[in-house]
């Protein structure tokens, strides 16, 4: 990776995640990334359950976490919106149900500046369910069809 680091945007399109936005942000806010080159926009779709209030708490120690207003609650305009507030250049786009490792924007980063002809790079996730409906999209984004059937542990090349 070169010394001159690329501004990082996060983005975050999120609404009603009280239960678990801690956790996303919490694995944002610990990335191996030089802090200085790094800003989090969580797009929020008016929440009704604190989630918004957590996201103050973290603002308070983090200040490269900004807030944005999600009225139409989707998260295709939620990233969107996200977009059209970020300042870096690269987007990373994660859920709020994503809990990324320390080093996942870095080596993202490293991944398009390695190879000139990457625009887009990803890794692998795991899926975790609560619900019958939840147990039917992790079936579906662990397939061939979504994100899956790499053997544990096998690098995206």
């Amino acid at each position: 990776m070169s010394d001159l680091l690329p501004f990082v945007t996060v983005i975050l399109p999120i609404r009603n995640e009280a239960d678990f936005i801690a956790e996303s942000l919490g694995a944002v806010v610990v990335q191996d990334y030089a802090g200085d080159n790094m800003e989090v926009i969580i797009s929020d779709g008016l929440s009704t359950d604190g989630t918004k209030e957590l996201i103050w708490s973290f603002q308070e120690k983090y200040p490269f976490i900004r807030i944005v207003d999600n009225p139409k609650q989707i998260f295709s305009t939620g990233f969107n919106i996200g977009v059209r507030h970020a300042k870096g250049e690269i987007i990373i786009m994660l859920g709020g149900h994503t809990e990324i490792a320390p080093n996942y924007v870095r080596n993202c980063v490293k991944h398009l500046q390695e190879r000139s002809e990457i625009d887009c790079v990803g890794g692998l996730i795991e899926t975790i369910a609560e619900t019958a409906e939840g147990r039917a999209i992790a079936l579906a984004m662990s397939s061939k069809f979504g994100v899956g059937e790499l053997p544990l542990g096998q690098e995206l090349r």
